[in-house]
C-alpha cells in the first residue's frame, strides 16, 4: 500500500514519536491516573476508618468504665443503712461534729432529679455562728464517709466585721437508686 504523500525518513519518525506520545498519555489519562487517585481515595479512606475505630475503642473503654462505676455505686448503695435519708443523715454528722446546734434550717432543693438507674437528691443546709474548725470537721466528715454524699456548693460569710464565726450556706447531694 502506497501513502498518498510521501514522506522522508526523518518525517516519518516524527509522525510516529506523536504517535507514541499521544497514546501514552491516553494511556497514562485513562488508565494510569485514575488507579492512582484510587489508589489515594483508597489510603485516605483507610486513614478515616482507621481514626474512626481509634474513636470507637475509645468510646467502648469509657462506656464501660461508667458501667463499672454504676456497678461499684450500686454495690456501695447496697451496704448504705436501710432507710437512708439526706436529712437523718446531716443530722446525725452534725451532732457527732459538734455543729448540730448552729444549724439554722435544713431544706430540700427543688425536685428530686432522675438521672437514668439513680435518683440525686439534694439539701440545703444553713449553719450560724460556727468556727472554720467547726466547718471543716463537719465537711471532712460528710465528704470521707462511704455514703456517696458531697457537698455540690458552699457559700461563707462573716457573721460580724468582729467577730470569729461564720456564716455557711451549703448543698449537699446523694444518690440514691
Amino acid at each position: 500500500m502506497r501513502l498518498p504523500v510521501q514522506l522522508n525518513k526523518r518525517e516519518r519518525i516524527a509522525i510516529c514519536s506523536v504517535l507514541i506520545l499521544v497514546g501514552g498519555l491516553m494511556v497514562a489519562e485513562w488508565g494510569v491516573f485514575p488507579v492512582i487517585g484510587h489508589r489515594k481515595s483508597l489510603d485516605q479512606a483507610i486513614l478515616t476508618k482507621s481514626m474512626e475505630l481509634a474513636e470507637i475503642e475509645g468510646l467502648q473503654k469509657t462506656v464501660a468504665m461508667l458501667k463499672q462505676n454504676a456497678e461499684e455505686t450500686r454495690s456501695r448503695l447496697t451496704h448504705r443503712e436501710k432507710g437512708f435519708t439526706l436529712f437523718s443523715y446531716l443530722d446525725h454528722s452534725a451532732g457527732s461534729t459538734g455543729v448540730k446546734e448552729h444549724i439554722a434550717y435544713m431544706k430540700p432543693t427543688g425536685r428530686d432529679v432522675e438521672t437514668g438507674d439513680f435518683k440525686v437528691s439534694q439539701v440545703e443546709m444553713k449553719l450560724q455562728s460556727i468556727s472554720l474548725h467547726q466547718l471543716s470537721a463537719f465537711l471532712y466528715g460528710v465528704e470521707t464517709a462511704d455514703s456517696l454524699v458531697r457537698v455540690k456548693k458552699a457559700a461563707i460569710a462573716r457573721t460580724g466585721p468582729s467577730a470569729e464565726g461564720i456564716d455557711v450556706i451549703l448543698w449537699v447531694e446523694t444518690i440514691a437508686p
